[in-house]
């Protein structure tokens, strides 16, 4: 992805992305990235120029795990600045988070995801304590109040 939707604010470059809450009874599908920025995510990536959060959140998750949505509700919207730039070299970025119905058999890609496993909330709590989260989902996990 070299073509991200892009936005410039008060002299920022802001990205825009899009992630996906997926779960299997009360567990989260939770990966550990492979590429920056660091940490435990949900599945997540920009939205290219071209595209709607909506479509940009299919692609992803048929990118990084290999399933395909079957429905889709629009949680929350947020602005958000990591920690460390992104791959495409930003802090910025317009999070678009959705909870997801999917289907098919989990099939990781090996360069963006280094792990992969449903969690519990209580395993990713600790996580949390732990500071191994991906920034950006430390902060949308406590708006959503998972953590």
């Amino acid at each position: 992805m070299s073509n991200p939707k892009t936005t410039i604010k008060k002299g920022k470059t802001i990205h825009y992305a899009s992630g996906a809450i997926i779960k299997k009874g009360n567990k989260f599908l939770m990966i550990k990235r492979g590429l920056p920025p660091p940490g435990y995510a949900f599945v997540a990536g920009h939205v290219e120029k071209n595209e709607t959060p909506s479509d940009a959140l299919a692609r992803e998750i048929k990118e990084e795990v290999n399933l395909k949505v079957i429905s889709k509700k629009f949680l929350l919207k947020k602005l958000i600045t990591q920690k460390q730039n992104c791959v495409l070299g930003t802090k910025h970025h317009y999070y678009y988070v959705y909870d997801c119905k999917v289907s098919g058999k989990i099939k990781p890609d090996i360069v963006e995801v280094k792990k992969i496993k449903f969690l519990s909330k209580t395993e990713i709590k600790r996580l949390y304590k732990q500071d191994k989260l991906e920034y950006a989902w430390k902060v949308l996990l406590k708006e959503l109040k998972i953590v």
